[in-house]
């Protein structure tokens, strides 16, 4: 389950001339636990996983960071609470939050020791039974200049170009038969210039709602197994309609459908075909 931890911010008489009767307007500042796992196993750069993917790959982690944005938090009734991020001028910004699972330790050692694993906000208090959030950024950030943008917009390694924007999620292993086997989602087929601005005909951001939240004890995960579970990881491109192991989010590519539909997108196109299962609640 998500593990929402929570302190309150009273709303005290003596300072806030709240009185009896009055609508209680206090707030909350929640704590969203992430974490990354190959199944049941937690995530680490020093760690090959077997049995991933559709033949079985053994694969080791080089890279995996996300960015996701506009958090709710999600009522009984269905009715949402945007998560008012906390700014701290380092992974949270505006609306965005930055999430980084690598520790630039073993196969993972082009990174960073630096990790971010929740997301820090306040919302109205009450009774929460989900989350919901975009995985991606928004189409007015996605154009911006890494090299001169606020963190966490100015990470390289998540950066494509001023026309295609940023990798929304950056997910880079090593598998049996690859010695690197790419996710990187993000818009595509964007148009534009620099001085007019960009625009993408396929954001390519996924939408996740996962209920069954238990406040204070549970973790929001990413399973890689489950994302690759359709996956061919150790697939051999030909160079001609395939020209890199993994998805690029481009069109045409062979293996993107599986993953897209991981996330509960359709690709190229299609219609979304079946819910998300790279999420889950612990």
């Amino acid at each position: 389950m998500a593990r929402v931890t929570f302190l309150s911010v009273a709303c005290l008489a003596a300072l806030s001339g709240c009185g009896e009767g009055d609508e209680d307007v206090a707030s909350k500042t929640f704590a969203l636990s992430f974490a990354a796992k190959v199944g049941d196993e937690p995530f680490s750069c020093t760690t090959t996983f077997d049995g991933v993917g559709t033949t079985r790959s053994a694969v080791k982690p080089l890279d995996f960071r996300m960015y996701v944005y506009d958090v709710r938090l999600v009522r009984d009734d269905g009715s949402e609470e945007p998560l008012s991020l906390e700014q701290d001028g380092s992974w949270q910004r505006d609306k965005v939050a930055f999430l980084d699972f690598e520790d630039g330790t073993g196969t993972c050692e082009t990174g960073s020791p630096e990790t971010r694993t929740e997301i820090v906000g306040t919302a109205p208090a009450g009774d929460y039974a989900g989350v919901r959030f975009n995985l991606g950024l928004p189409p007015e950030m996605n154009h911006l200049d890494a090299a001169t943008a606020p963190a966490p917009l100015n990470i390289p390694g998540m950066w494509w170009s001023w026309k295609g924007g940023y990798k929304f999620v950056r997910l880079d292993l090593i598998s049996t038969m690859n010695p690197t086997y790419f996710f990187h989602l993000g818009g595509t087929k964007c148009e534009g210039t620099v001085s007019e601005g960009f625009s993408c005909a396929a954001d390519n951001v996924a939408d996740v709602r996962l209920d069954g939240v238990d406040p204070g004890s549970s973790t929001i995960v990413f399973d890689i197994a489950s994302f690759y579970a359709e996956s061919d990881l150790d697939h051999q491109v030909d160079g001609m309609t395939d020209r890199t192991s993994g998805c690029m989010s481009f069109e045409g590519d062979p293996e993107c459908p599986p993953v897209f539909k991981a996330l509960g997108m359709g690709f190229d196109g299609a219609s979304p075909s079946a819910p998300q299962t790279a999420f889950r609640v612990e």
